[in-house]
């Protein structure tokens, strides 16, 4: 039985498909307003959320193995007392924790590999990763444990109504110009942010609760351009949006909000992701886009 916390979240909802689809039980923590959306063959409800430890607790009972996605994205407080209260209850199995990419922080540059310093000025949400991660690591080394792993993603795509409100821009929804930063194609070629499909990730898991990492992994179907993002998506919905670069600091933020997000040359090492689990993506870039415009 794997306990799988965020189950009916986005990817909470796939990591369950793939677990099924190797026959594998699923207790899934869900609150009392959404266990009903759980009712399927093989799964198993256990009402409870993040703020309750009690419930966390007896989620952990008796299962062979934890996938904690859930989150709040906005409470660090309340995400670290939870991974506390899980890592107490910790007896037997794996324990796989989706981290994030943004553990690292702002780092121009790469390739970004597991062993990179991690750096805590991306927000709350990703001090919450790191203390997270801390805590996992922490609780395996006292016990002696490498049966664990800090899963660390990037953009999710999926085709899912949320993964779609979070990547299509309301400029190419309206049809407006998309302005994005760069002067030269070399320049807005090298402007870069990373994803992974849902699906992939899913797969990914579920491998780790067969061979966990013991340590953190790099998880990522690759990288991709801003411009090449929209194009794609504007070819996609049919958008009459055009896409305009203009210099950074000549772009407003009423523009491009957050326009400094989109001037980064991140690069990410997937190396060992490759070496331990021989990962191939099998959804590309066109694939995976044309699904989640789809799942509107």
């Amino acid at each position: 039985m794997i306990l799988v916390t965020g189950g009916t979240g986005q990817t909470g909802q796939f990591v369950i498909q793939e677990l099924r689809r190797r026959g594998r039980a699923v207790r899934v923590l869900a609150r009392p307003q959404s266990a009903a959306r759980m009712s399927a063959p093989g799964v198993e409800v256990a009402l409870g959320d993040l703020g309750d430890h009690d419930s966390l607790r007896r989620a952990m009972a008796g299962v062979s193995g934890v996938v904690h996605t859930a989150c709040t994205f906005s409470d660090s407080r309340i995400d670290t007392a939870a991974m506390h209260a899980l890592l107490d209850a910790w007896r037997t199995g794996p324990f796989l924790f989706v981290s994030s990419l943004d553990v690292y922080g702002v780092v121009e540059g790469g390739p970004i590999g597991e062993d990179h310093p991690l750096a805590d000025h991306l927000g709350d949400y990703a001090h919450g990763k790191i203390v997270c991660e801390r805590l996992l690591s922490e609780a395996a080394a006292r016990s002696g444990r490498s049966d664990y792993g800090m899963l660390r993603a990037p953009y999710i795509w999926a085709p899912h109504p949320k993964a779609r409100r979070m990547v299509l821009n309301q400029r190419v929804i309206e049809g407006r110009p998309v302005i994005l930063p760069g002067i030269t194609e070399a320049e807005w070629s090298a402007y870069r942010d990373v994803w992974i499909d849902v699906r992939d990730l899913a797969w990914v898991v579920a491998e780790c609760l067969e061979r966990p990492p013991g340590g953190p992994l790099n998880v990522l179907s690759g990288h991709y351009s801003w411009h090449d993002l929209y194009a794609e998506l504007i070819r996609l919905t049919a958008s009459p949006s055009s896409i305009i670069h203009r210099p950074l600091a000549e772009i407003t933020e009423e523009e491009l909000p957050d326009k400094r997000s989109y001037a980064r040359t991140w690069l990410f090492d997937d190396t060992l992701l490759v070496r331990k689990l021989a990962y191939v993506p099998r959804y590309a870039f066109h694939q995976s886009l044309h699904d989640l415009v789809r799942a509107g």
